[in-house]
This record gives structure tokens, C-alpha cells and sequence, in this order.
């Protein structure tokens, strides 16, 4: 099975490699009675420089749990997270801060990784402040930063809950590119934004990716949406990885229930959606 799971094996030397990643919670109401939960059981994969690995499985399958793990918000129990040939395990202070800087991480909800106090140009340089970085130097990083992703640099005065939903997302994914990271871990980051703003969002990150190497770990529980992005596909439930590979093989030859139960949730979304847009022509 191990084998199966062992994601884009043509890349030697892999950006980042995840391997027999455990979680365990507990769960329950008082003290006395929580029983332990298994969030994410021996998880292995790899993704290379410049590449796309979409995980995906429904709600409560682990795929968060597993970028939680990868991003340092949460310590797996066992496993190894490795990052350009470095076990994260071993590193500690201003070590895991450099790594840390690396790997970025862009939510479902931007507001979430946005003070929505902020104005945008506040929000998208609040990570070079905290590095110290001259104010000149922030302003002009935002700057240049927010062009990429499509926004006016015009903008740097207005509030962050004065963006629609989709460009609050540039702005996180504005704020993250401040960093220059290697490594984007995309959680949900399309959930709530209508088809065309997917779209949107979509190209942005694949220009960003043409034009800086970026390797993404895209989470989601749309198996088409991650299809079109992504190099290979891993499809998690319960906990496990039950089905890896390439994406368009993934998906035009799925092997496993879980795998094919998504293809139908897609499908019968997009059947629904064709019927409105029907009724409203």
C-alpha cells in the first residue's frame, strides 16, 4: 500500500515529504470520559519543486489536519515532515522560523489570516514589520506584491472587510508572497467564492506559480476544481490516504469509493447549477 501512496516519485529531491504522519485528539465532554480520536493515521506523500499535489476527501477525512501538521500549527504525534531534506522535528528557534517562513498558509476565510482592522496595505506588510524590515522597504514590497495578484496598489488605504471575498483572498495570497515562500498550503481557500472567482483565483495561482516555482499542497473536498490545478491527486478518508496518483488518472479512472463518491458530489453540483442557470435564462 506504502508504495501506492508514494507521491511524484520522479522528483529526487522533493520540496517537501511527509512521512507515516499520525494525529490523535480527544474527544468527548468531561475529562474523565474522552476517548482518543484518530485525526490523520500514517499518512505518507511527496511534492516536488514547482509541482501541485491536490489532497482531498470529504469533511472530517483529515486533509486539514494533515496542513495544520505541515504549516507547524499543530504537532503530529508521530511521523516525519521533512522540508527541502530537513526533518522539522529536529529544528528549533530561529532555525524553524527561517523553514517557517517557507511555507505559507492560505485559508478558507482570509479574514482569518487578516486583522480586519488593517487596512490593506497594514494587513499585507505586518509580516516584513514583524521581521524588522524598514518601513520603505515594506511599502514597496506591498506594493509590487498586490500588483501580482491583481490588485491596485490604490487600494493600500482601504479596509480589509472593504474587499469582496475574492480580494481578500488576493490579499492573503498578497501578504503570504511577501515572503517569498516556497511552499503554499491552499486550505479550503476556494470554498464560498462563486465559479468565476474560483476561476479567477485559479489562474492567479498558476501564474504565480510559472513565475516563481511555487509548489502547492491544495486542499479541498472539489476533486474537479483540484483536477485542473494540480499534478497528482490523494484522496483521504477517515484518517488514511485511499488512493493516490496521477490527477488525471485519479480522476478519469478513480479505484476507490471514496475517490468515486466525490466525482459524483461534483458532478450532481454541476448538474444543479446548469438547472438554475436555465431558470434563470
Amino acid at each position: 500500500m506504502a508504495d501506492n501512496l508514494q507521491i511524484h516519485e520522479a522528483a529526487r529531491t522533493p520540496l517537501l515529504q511527509v512521512q507515516s504522519l499520525s494525529k490523535h485528539y480527544l474527544a468527548g465532554g468531561r475529562w474523565f470520559n474522552r476517548v482518543p480520536v484518530t485525526a490523520v493515521d500514517n499518512v505518507d506523500f511527496l511534492i516536488g519543486q514547482g509541482q501541485t499535489l491536490g489532497l482531498v476527501g470529504s469533511s472530517g477525512s483529515g486533509k486539514s489536519t494533515v496542513a495544520r501538521c505541515v504549516t507547524g500549527l499543530e504537532q503530529p504525534d508521530s511521523g516525519h515532515i521533512w522540508f527541502e531534506g530537513v526533518d522539522l522535528a529536529r529544528l528549533t528557534g530561529s532555525q524553524l522560523r527561517c523553514v517557517r517562513w517557507d511555507v505559507q498558509m492560505i485559508f478558507q476565510d482570509a479574514v482569518t489570516s487578516l486583522n480586519p482592522r488593517f487596512s490593506a496595505l497594514e494587513a499585507v506588510e505586518e509580516p516584513l514589520q514583524i521581521q524588522g524590515k524598514a518601513r520603505s522597504e515594506r511599502k514597496e514590497v506591498a506594493e509590487r506584491v498586490l500588483k501580482e495578484v491583481g490588485l491596485s496598489p490604490a487600494a493600500l488605504g482601504r479596509r480589509v472587510m472593504e474587499f469582496s471575498g475574492g480580494q481578500r483572498q488576493r490579499l492573503a495570497i498578497a501578504r503570504a508572497l511577501t515572503m517569498r515562500p516556497k511552499l503554499l498550503v491552499l486550505d479550503e481557500a476556494f470554498s464560498g467564492l462563486d465559479l468565476s472567482t474560483q476561476a479567477q483565483i485559479t489562474n492567479l495561482l498558476l501564474d504565480l506559480q510559472a513565475t516563481h516555482g511555487l509548489s502547492y499542497l491544495l486542499i479541498s473536498h472539489d476533486i474537479a476544481l483540484v483536477a485542473g490545478m494540480a499534478d497528482a491527486i490523494a484522496v483521504m478518508a477517515h484518517g488514511r490516504l485511499v488512493e493516490s496518483g496521477d490527477a488525471q488518472q485519479v480522476v478519469g479512472n478513480p479505484q476507490h469509493e471514496e475517490t468515486r463518491k466525490l466525482l459524483a458530489s461534483t458532478r450532481t453540483m454541476e448538474a444543479r447549477l446548469a438547472l438554475r442557470a436555465g431558470a434563470s435564462g
